[in-house]
């Protein structure tokens, strides 16, 4: 009984096995033909009874294709619509690869390694600026920086104004792969920022705290500039930290 239980554990692990390695295949052929521009971005791909004929496969086995297209960049699998081909772009790897954090180390976590990626990028960023920005990239930050005095008070005008100044700095780099990142980390972060109390205090703050950013950046001190980015980057991650739970000690038992 043991044996024939083995068995069938070894022929359905194979069977999985096999159907697994049909659908890179298929994945594989439509793939090429997209590179190659045979399939158009944007063109419906063959319905599924189609696949199914051409690669003489099962529905299962072509669904399963055109997820492993997906997870590449490869096809737009939409609720509404038809599945057309995609073409991948940096975002949206790092997008994909984003959701896969989340889901292994949760999402607390892996906000404090976002966090943590944004500060690397952001501190190194604003060294370079200081040593070497034009002076069309000055202008730039100065009127990213005008934009958020401009948007104090208003929530969410002051967070695309704040994710536009931080981003006028890491542009200077001009890495689109930097620069892609940084968005992603950001947008995120800013749409997960619950209003504070006193908004309009807390928006003068940040506003100094970028005024003496870019101070450091036109006066080409790169450790002062690179000190108050960091000090600027924690101070705005420990003040979303949430908040341990306390205990009502009057309650307690004795």
């Amino acid at each position: 009984m043991l044996e024939d239980m083995t068995t069938f554990g070894s022929l359905n692990s194979a069977n999985v096995q096999g159907k697994s390695r049909a659908a890179h295949a298929v994945a594989n052929a439509l793939v090429s033909e997209i590179k190659a521009g045979r399939i158009a971005v944007g063109e419906v791909l063959p319905s599924e009874r189609d696949l199914c004929e051409r690669f003489d496969s099962s529905r299962p086995t072509v669904r399963e294709a055109l997820v492993l297209m997906q997870q590449r960049g490869y096809a737009n699998l939409s609720t509404t619509r038809r599945p057309r081909a995609e073409k991948p772009s940096i975002e949206k790897i790092f997008l994909n690869a984003a959701g896969h954090i989340r889901d292994l180390v949760g999402d607390a976590e892996s906000g404090a390694y976002l966090e943590q990626i944004r500060q690397f990028i952001e501190v190194g960023a604003v060294r370079s600026v200081a040593q070497s920005a034009s002076a069309i990239k000055l202008a730039q930050i100065h009127g990213a920086l005008n934009a958020c005095y401009e948007a104090i008070g208003e929530l969410e005008r002051f967070k695309e104004a704040d994710q536009a100044f931080h981003r006028s700095i890491v542009s200077v780099v001009e890495n689109p792969i930097i620069l892609t990142l940084h968005d992603m980390f950001v947008r995120t972060m800013l749409q997960q920022r619950a209003p504070m109390e006193d908004q309009r205090r807390h928006d003068m703050m940040v506003y100094e705290e970028h005024r003496q950013i870019y101070e450091a950046i036109v006066n080409g001190d790169a450790e002062q500039a690179v000190a108050i980015m960091d000090a600027h980057l924690a101070r705005s991650y420990r003040a979303r930290v949430p908040q341990p739970k306390k205990l009502d000690l009057g309650q307690m038992p004795d």
